[in-house]
C-alpha cells in the first residue's frame, strides 16, 4: 500500500508548485512607474542627438517622434525632458547605449522593435515600419549584378549585416558612406547607380518630384516595426502611454504630425499595414 500512496502524493506536486508561485508574486514590489511620473509631473526621455525625421535637433521642427512625446506629455499632464545620446545611432543593441532609469523613464527617436531590442526592454505596440529602402534616378533600369551602391546606415537598429548578405546574394556592391549629403551626392553624379539607406532617410532627402525613384530593396521582406522603449516592468506607464497614443491616432493628429514630416501614410501601423 505504501508505493500506491506515494503515487498519490506525486500528482499534487505541480499544484503545489502553483501556490508556490503565486505566493512569491504576491511579494514582488507593485508597479509604481505610472503614479511616480504623476505625482513628479515630469517625465524624461533618452533619444538620439540627431535622427531624422524622428529627431532633427531644429527648434522649429524638432523631429517626429519629439513632436508626438510632446504631445503625449500634454495630454498626460506631464513636462517632458530629453537626454540625447549619440551612442543611440551607432550601436543595434540597447545595451551599448548605456542608458539607465535614472537618465530616463521612456527611450524613442527610431527604436526598433526586434527582438534584441525586447531582450532588453519592454516596448509599445509598433507606429511606424521601417526597412531598407533603394533609390535611384528616374528611369534607372532593375538592377543587375555588379551594380554599385551607396549605402548610409540610417536607424541604429536595422540589421546591417544581414542587409550587407542579401546584397552580395543579389549581386550589389554597397560603398559605405557618412552621411546623407555623400549619398545623394554620389548617386546625382554617377558614382553609385543606387543609393541604399533606411526608408526614413529615404524619404526625408529624396523625392520623386525632384526625379528620384523610390522602393524597398529588392527581395527583401526583413521589415521591422518602430515603437517606444521601456524599463522591464514599468506595465502601467507602457499601457498608460499606449492609450494616449491610441487617442492621438484616433482625433487624427498621428497623421497630421506624420504629413508634417512628409513620412508616407504606407509607414503607417494599423489595420491596413501590420506591423
Amino acid at each position: 500500500m505504501a508505493p500506491a500512496r506515494k503515487r498519490a502524493w506525486t500528482g499534487y506536486i505541480p499544484l503545489a508548485l502553483c501556490f508556490a508561485v503565486l505566493f512569491g508574486v504576491s511579494f514582488l514590489p507593485p508597479d509604481t512607474s505610472l503614479s511616480q511620473i504623476n505625482a513628479a509631473g515630469r517625465i524624461s526621455v533618452c533619444v538620439p542627438q540627431s535622427a531624422p525625421p524622428m529627431v532633427t535637433g531644429q527648434a522649429a521642427n524638432p523631429g517626429f517622434d519629439i513632436e508626438l512625446l510632446n504631445e503625449i506629455a500634454r495630454r498626460a499632464g506631464w513636462s517632458i525632458a530629453y537626454s540625447r545620446n549619440a551612442a543611440m545611432t551607432r550601436d543595434i543593441n540597447p545595451r551599448s547605449w548605456h542608458i539607465n532609469r535614472a537618465q530616463c523613464q521612456i527611450v524613442a527617436g527610431g527604436v526598433v522593435l526586434s527582438d534584441t531590442t525586447r531582450s532588453y526592454m519592454d516596448t509599445s505596440a509598433g507606429y511606424l515600419q521601417a526597412g531598407w529602402a533603394m533609390i535611384s534616378k528616374a528611369g534607372t533600369p532593375a538592377p543587375e549584378r555588379g551594380a554599385q551602391a551607396g549605402f548610409l546606415a540610417g536607424l541604429s537598429g536595422l540589421n546591417r549585416i544581414t542587409l550587407g548578405q542579401h546584397l552580395r546574394a543579389i549581386g550589389i556592391s554597397p560603398v559605405v558612406v557618412n552621411n546623407a549629403t555623400d549619398l545623394k551626392r554620389g548617386l546625382d553624379d554617377g558614382r553609385y547607380a543606387y543609393a541604399i539607406t533606411d526608408a526614413f532617410t529615404a524619404q526625408a532627402n529624396f523625392s520623386e518630384d525632384d526625379g528620384y525613384d523610390m522602393g524597398w530593396v529588392p527581395e527583401d521582406d526583413e521589415h521591422f516595426a518602430l515603437g517606444f522603449g521601456f524599463w522591464k516592468g514599468d506595465t502601467t506607464l507602457r499601457q498608460h502611454v499606449e492609450g494616449l497614443l491610441g487617442d492621438i491616432k484616433a482625433d487624427g493628429t498621428f497623421a497630421a504630425l506624420a504629413e508634417k514630416y512628409d513620412l508616407d501614410p504606407a509607414f503607417f501601423c494599423g489595420a491596413e499595414h501590420n506591423c
